[in-house]
């Protein structure tokens, strides 16, 4: 038989007979969580059943020469196996909407340093900016000042 999964918020009890006394204890903790794994126990079962069919199926294919005819498929689904499969799809998307949330925060959270970093980089480009434009203006008056003035009286021939 296949080794049972593990899903949470399912407890399950054990029953124990010594004797005559049937006494319901509950398990150890690990034992909380477990959940017999229905679709191995499924398979088992489908692959004996098939196995009975062909041996029936053989000895009456005597008459048709030889050929094998498909088994038959169940059409329904056990209760059990519906109910295993729908907490093993919430555990799924449990397990996936708790990692969607993870990677969000991890990209969020590096938007977040990056938009930091680059209010930084534009808070010291404008100070250099302004330092360059002030710079640039008093070059500009020193230029002016040392720069020969021609007397206006004299006209250039």
């Amino acid at each position: 038989m296949a080794q049972p999964a593990i899903l949470p918020l399912l407890p399950t009890t054990s029953i124990t007979t010594t004797g005559n006394n049937s006494n319901l204890e509950e398990s150890d903790d690990e034992e909380l969580f477990m959940v017999p794994d229905m679709e191995a126990a499924m398979e088992e079962e489908d692959r004996q059943m098939l196995m009975n069919q062909g041996s029936l199926q053989s000895s009456n294919n005597n008459d048709n020469g030889g050929e094998v005819a498909p088994p038959k498929r169940k059409r329904g689904r056990n209760p059990a196996d519906k109910e295993y499969r729908r907490l093993k799809r919430l555990l799924r998307n449990r397990v996936s909407a708790q990692q969607a949330r993870e990677r969000k925060k991890v990209y969020v959270n590096d938007l977040e340093s990056r938009a930091n970093e680059l209010l930084d980089k534009n808070f010291k480009l404008e100070e250099k900016i302004s330092t360059l434009s002030n710079e640039n203006t008093m070059l500009r008056k020193i230029l002016m000042n040392t720069r020969p003035k021609t007397d206006e009286s004299e006209e250039p021939k």
